[in-house]
């Protein structure tokens, strides 16, 4: 009999998976088991208004991994100009961010306190060159993620950039959270990159003036997938889930794991947080002309507001405006309701400057996304280390993805993960070495 293989998943990860063992190793049979009747994963389309709306913000960077593009060439992708804007004291600041437009956007005073931070806080110009010079996120020290700000960039920029971030995603005080949400994801996005950035002349480099995104959506790109994977002989079975029991059956057969890490390791304490999506329809002419709004600051619920007629032209509706509000599950939980506070989200947004005026929000539709964001507590890559190791007495088992991996990463992360498993897979046929490579990937940067 042919070799087996199963996916598990249909998202990103899972199908490239699919499609990459598939096309080298011709003789060899393939499955791929998902849970829910369609493929997607955190890609698959939300109906809304007759539009297939992404799954909060999603798109591909310029500077991405190539292979996803390659993979998918057929793709009808658009080159579109970034239009974000960053919303501090109802100022409106462009992004990516710029070091002059940035200081002037702030306002004097601001500037003035957070260059008075800067310059007394606690440690060394140094250590906050080190910040993004050290790339690497794995440290057996975890100092946590408060006092590795602060001691980079001082008081004022940590009160007013990066603490509320960290409380409206995760729900925590920030000196529970690890550096790693500092290295993997905040520092990404930081003011001060800016400054480093105009310093060494990569300015472009750094933040991109542009994104590639599908005409047809992201949807568009999970079809693809999918269409390859089925004329390259894959088989599909939605609606079928995997447990680890199922191994036992599958004896001889390699298993591609994008599920969740977390469902894998008995009596783990490695955890998620989730994320709410209220899709919006406003009156046309209702909201401003940007792509994207990114909201630190705790008076707002929302952490990013998108429009999806700015990623694609195809997706608008006509007469209408629809806006993706993103909302950490942070401190909500994951069974609350937005509908009966829709008021006050439309408030928020006029106080925002997001919605011009007094707009009614005209239909909604709300949708919580599990498991999000991998709940990064101090302590957590021993954890981690301890069910990567479980995952060795499972032979021929490969995680992938972002949930496989417990990684906070993107799409082209993902293919790339995918690719390299498939590569260790054909030159080991055991993944004990697949597993042993795994830490390098937890120094990915989340690219927005």
């Amino acid at each position: 009999m042919p070799p087996k293989s199963i996916v598990v998943g249909a998202g990103i990860a899972g199908l490239s998976a699919a499609v990459l063992l598939a096309r080298t190793a011709p003789n060899h049979s393939i499955e791929v088991w998902e849970a829910s009747e369609d493929p997607g994963g955190l890609l698959a389309p939300i109906s809304f208004h007759g539009i297939p709306c992404d799954r909060g913000s999603h798109r591909v960077h310029p500077n991405a991994d190539p292979l996803l593009l390659e993979l998918t060439q057929r793709e009808e992708w658009q080159a579109m100009p970034r239009r974000g804007k960053l919303v501090l004291n109802q100022r409106h600041i462009g992004y990516p961010l710029r070091l002059f437009p940035f200081l002037k956007g702030l306002g004097p005073s601001t500037v003035l306190q957070m260059g008075l931070g800067f310059l007394f806080r606690p440690t060394a110009l140094s250590q906050f060159l080190q910040w993004e010079e050290d790339r690497s996120t794995i440290q057996e020290h975890d100092e946590g993620f408060e006092q590795f700000v602060v001691e980079r960039v001082g008081q004022a920029a940590y009160q007013q950039f990066y603490r509320p971030y960290v409380e409206k995603v995760w729900g925590l005080p920030p000196s529970q959270i690890s550096r790693t949400v500092a290295k993997q994801r905040v520092s990404t996005s930081s003011p001060w990159q800016t400054v480093l950035a105009s310093f060494r002349h990569d300015k472009a480099k750094s933040s991109p003036s542009h994104f590639l995104y599908p005409k047809k959506g992201m949807a568009s790109l999970i079809d693809r997938f999918r269409l390859m994977a089925e004329e390259l002989g894959v088989t599909f079975r939605y609606g079928q889930r995997f447990a680890l029991s199922d191994l036992s059956s599958l004896q001889g057969s390699s298993v591609f794991y994008s599920g969740h890490l977390t469902d894998c390791v008995p009596d783990t304490s490695l955890s998620h947080r989730g994320l709410y999506l209220l899709h919006l329809a406003f009156p046309d002419g209702s909201i401003r002309d940007d792509d994207t709004y990114y909201t630190p600051e705790s008076r707002y619920w929302f952490g990013r507001v998108s429009q999806l007629e700015k990623f694609s032209p195809e997706l608008s509706v006509p007469g209408k405006q629809i806006l993706c509000v993103e909302i950490p599950e942070g401190q909500w939980g994951p069974k609350h309701d937005f509908v009966p506070q829709l008021e006050t989200i439309r408030l928020q947004l006029q106080h925002a400057g997001i919605l011009q005026n007094n707009a009614p929000i005209e239909d909604c539709r709300q949708t919580f996304l599990p498991r999000v964001y991998p709940m990064y507590r101090r302590g957590w890559l021993q954890q981690w280390r301890q069910a990567i190791e479980h995952l060795k007495s499972y032979r021929n088992f490969y995680p992938i993805g972002r949930q496989g991996l417990f990684l906070h990463c993107n799409m082209d992360h993902c293919v790339r993960i995918s690719h390299d498993a498939v590569q260790s897979y054909q030159r080991d046929r055991d993944s004990v070495r697949w597993l042993e490579s795994l830490e390098r990937y937890l120094d990915l940067r989340v690219r927005d």
